[in-house]
């Protein structure tokens, strides 16, 4: 390999990394992007620490703006089938119900605020919140995909510790002492609804659609790093001879159940916890992405350095074996 060649070399290997530092197909890096992933992350922490009972307003507004490039761009993608996961229907379903409160608060029945504000919480202090350290979110501002994982995740939870322990409107969000039964019904009769309509929409095509060149989050989650994973240890890998609908239940069964658990868990801080220890939590789970982020950068950067370092020992051994030869 000659000086020219191996130049050659080197430089297709940094082009490959840049390429993976753009971090979101379709809509990649560019300067504007990052600067607007950044001051959005400052605005989020200035309206939490100077204006909390504006934050529910912000998360709506965030997901109204948002949503509509991620739609577009899981549609080049081939990947709206992501938008039927319980993460994208429950940030649905509050942000419409925050925007409602807004633009129409009469439209909306005292009894049913109290119940949508208990629903808000154990949504985004249950599954939602728990899913940044459970999925490895990770603070990357000039990525969509990472910045829209945060906005699903963490930000209901950060909107839940404001309705519960901050200078929210009370009359939009009012929070009332009630039973467990009362307090678990409605988010866990969401859960159910959900559930029966991704089971059949997958049951019916959902299963297929690799197939047909779409990408799914069960097939993501059972194919991710060769099927070596959590998943596949339970549930067995893709194409190892299984029926792959009676995996898909098992799995939604698994989503479920796990679900349903940790929303019946937040009663437990709902009802008897402390605004420091919710806060002491929020900030963990915040830092923990923040450091998923860091470890981001960490790799993709190094990561060329070693793919460098291994075109160089790939050199390194003909030229040697040649220079023993002669």
């Amino acid at each position: 390999m000659s000086y020219v060649d191996g130049l050659r070399a080197a430089r297709a290997v940094v082009a490959k990394q840049e390429r993976a530092l753009e971090a979101s197909p379709v809509l990649g890096f560019n300067k504007v992007k990052f600067f607007l992933g950044v001051t959005k992350s400052y605005f989020t922490v200035f309206i939490l620490g100077h204006a909390p009972h504006r934050f529910p307003a912000w998360h709506a507004l965030q997901f109204a703006l948002l949503l509509p490039m991620q739609i577009y761009r899981w549609g080049r993608m081939k990947g709206l089938a992501y938008f039927l996961e319980f993460c994208w229907c429950a940030n649905a379903l509050i942000s419409f119900y925050i925007a409602a409160l807004y633009l129409s608060p009469d439209s909306v029945d005292p009894e049913i605020r109290a119940r949508g504000a208990r629903l808000l919480f154990a949504f985004g202090c249950g599954p939602l919140g728990m899913s940044v350290v459970l999925l490895g979110n990770a603070l990357v501002p000039h990525s969509i995909d990472h910045m829209m994982s945060l906005l699903i995740h963490l930000q209901p939870a950060i909107t839940a510790f404001c309705v519960r322990w901050r200078a929210v409107d009370a009359s939009l969000f009012p929070i009332e002492a009630v039973g467990f039964v009362d307090y678990a019904a409605p988010p866990l009769a969401f859960l159910g609804a959900w559930a029966v309509c991704h089971a059949l929409f997958f049951a019916a095509v959902g299963v297929g659609l690799p197939d047909r060149g779409f990408e799914t989050t069960y097939h993501y989650n059972l194919a991710s790093h060769g099927g070596d994973n959590a998943f596949a240890a339970v549930l067995g890998k893709l194409g190892d001879g299984s029926s792959e609908l009676a995996r898909f239940l098992k799995y939604e069964l698994l989503s479920v159940l796990s679900n349903a658990g940790v929303i019946a868990l937040t009663f437990v801080p709902f009802t008897y916890g402390t605004e420091a220890l919710h806060f002491a939590i929020l900030l963990a789970t915040a830092c923990a992405s923040a450091w998923n982020g860091a470890g981001w950068y960490q790799h993709k950067i190094t990561k060329s350095s070693k793919e460098i370092d291994r075109l160089i020992a790939s050199g390194a051994a003909p030229a040697a074996k040649s220079k023993k030869d002669s």
